[in-house]
């Protein structure tokens, strides 16, 4: 729902955007030079669509005309989404961020979060190599412990970073109106 003005909510203004980005993806799917020209000297078989013609209801230019209608819209709500992504600020640990930064900081600590997955699958378990009259043990580099509590840590500052972001999604406005 719009605020008094009629400009969106930043959740709305991202659902939107993600409306027109399906919505141009159809209408570019009518545009591929495979279906929209014939090759005379293409066979059947290597176009399918070649024994195909636009159907009495589909306007070809009025198609193109929308197209670019949703990709200027989308245009301007990708950039006023953007601003309102720089402008507006969030409380994270002790220190405030535009919520730009604090969707890179998401970003990292995803890929970090990744990799001490990995750290704690690996430091779970010593490496026995068996060798004719003695065992060879590799123990971990990093111990379990610290690998796991990095692990949950990371967890914790994504949980923290969405739950704020979900908020100022919520609470924000961007300055753009829909049609």
């Amino acid at each position: 729902m719009p605020d008094k003005k009629g400009n969106l909510y930043l959740f709305e203004a991202i659902e939107l955007r993600n409306e027109y980005d399906r919505h141009i993806r159809l209408l570019e799917y009518f545009f591929k030079k495979d279906l929209v020209e014939e090759d005379v000297y293409s066979s059947h078989y290597e176009n399918p669509n070649r024994n195909q013609e636009l159907a009495d209801d589909f306007n070809l230019n009025e198609m193109k005309q929308l197209l670019k209608k949703l990709q200027t819209k989308r245009l301007k709500l990708n950039q006023a989404i953007q601003v309102a992504n720089i402008n507006y600020q969030i409380h994270f640990n002790g220190e405030n961020i535009s919520i730009a930064e604090a969707l890179e900081i998401r970003k990292s600590v995803l890929s970090d979060l990744s990799a001490d997955s990995n750290n704690a699958i690996g430091s779970a378990y010593k490496k026995i190599i068996y060798k004719e009259k003695r065992d060879i043990i590799k123990t971990p580099q990093q111990s379990f412990n610290d690998s796991y509590s990095q692990f949950k840590k990371n967890l914790k500052i994504i949980r923290d970073l969405i739950i704020q972001i979900h908020k100022y999604n919520h609470e924000e406005i961007v300055n753009f109106k829909e049609e």
